[in-house]
């Protein structure tokens, strides 16, 4: 592993052990809950929490053996025949241009929500989803690298 990223990684593994107490946590007092709404949004953080540490364990996973070059072997290690790796590029595509249309009114939609909380919570969803796709798009863009080399 590169020198500078070590510090990178340190900070990464506290933000994970972060997450996981909050995981932790959020398990605990949802059963104590007993507004329906409230337990619903506190789950779906609880989600995005475990959703957070796993993406943050496959970026320590990455640094640890950093370089671009080993980054695109083990990208290359897709054990996947070019007509499997297509449909996943097309599923992956497809469910980004359908979201995008969608994806789209939560902005409008939020603006018409008067209950601050939800607003901003519709807010967050559009962000996220925003984010998802760019993750999504580049996820398509190393199947797509390695099925032209394959």
């Amino acid at each position: 592993m590169k020198e500078d990223y070590k510090e990178i990684v340190n900070k990464l593994e506290e933000h994970i052990e972060l997450e996981e107490k909050s995981i932790r946590e959020y398990s605990k007092v949802l059963s104590k809950i007993e507004s329906k709404v409230l337990k619903e949004f506190l789950r779906g953080i609880l989600i995005d929490s475990i959703a957070h540490r796993e993406l943050l364990k496959a970026i320590i996973n990455v640094l640890n053996k950093v370089s671009k070059e080993k980054f695109v072997i083990e990208a290359e290690k897709i054990p996947m025949k070019r007509e499997d790796i297509a449909e996943i590029v097309k599923t992956l595509k497809e469910h980004i241009k359908t979201e995008e249309r969608t994806v789209r009114d939560l902005l409008s939609i939020a603006e018409k929500v008067e209950i601050y909380p939800l607003r901003e919570t519709l807010r967050t969803l559009f962000e996220d989803e925003v984010r998802h796709h760019t993750v999504l798009k580049n996820i398509i863009r190393v199947f797509e690298e390695y099925s032209e080399r394959a």
